[in-house]
């Protein structure tokens, strides 16, 4: 009958061969499809990759902008300026409180770190995550989390 130190270490063996089997069917794997792509000279929007390969590219409104390729109109259309001095300088106070108001868009950052276990997933913005910061300090080094 085994005792606990002994199946710890056997644990401990069999995941770092896990590891290092992954690592090796990874990059494999990436090897096939990079031959796929190349042999039949598939894009990034073939594969529906367009937006992560390498920056969205915007379209023209209507009125001759460039609008984020995503975009959609929204809200009621534009109404025409009254006459009114005194009206018109009141509605574009109201435009202007409403336009800081809610127009704080930030950018979606793709994940760059993934544990392998619960599926988590880390951007590498900001303070790390404690499931990354644990693994780092048991001995994993950043590098293995990459995606």
């Amino acid at each position: 009958m085994s005792n606990y130190i002994q199946l710890k270490n056997q644990i401990e063996k069999l995941q770092k061969e896990a590891e290092t089997l992954r690592k090796r069917e990874r990059a494999e794997t990436i090897a096939n499809i990079k031959e796929a792509i190349a042999a039949y000279e598939l894009t990034a929007e073939d594969l529906g990759l367009r937006g992560a390969a390498g920056g969205r590219r915007g379209r023209k409104s209507s009125g001759g902008k460039k609008v984020a390729a995503g975009a959609k109109r929204r809200g009621r259309p534009a109404k025409k300026a009254s006459t009114s001095k005194g009206e018109r300088g009141r509605k574009a106070g109201k435009k202007a409180a409403r336009k800081s108001a809610g127009t704080d868009k930030r950018s979606v950052v793709a994940p760059k770190y993934r544990d392998p276990s619960t599926g988590a997933t880390w951007t590498g913005r900001g303070k790390q995550p404690k499931w990354l910061a644990a693994a780092i300090k048991g001995g994993k080094e950043l590098e293995d989390f990459k995606i």
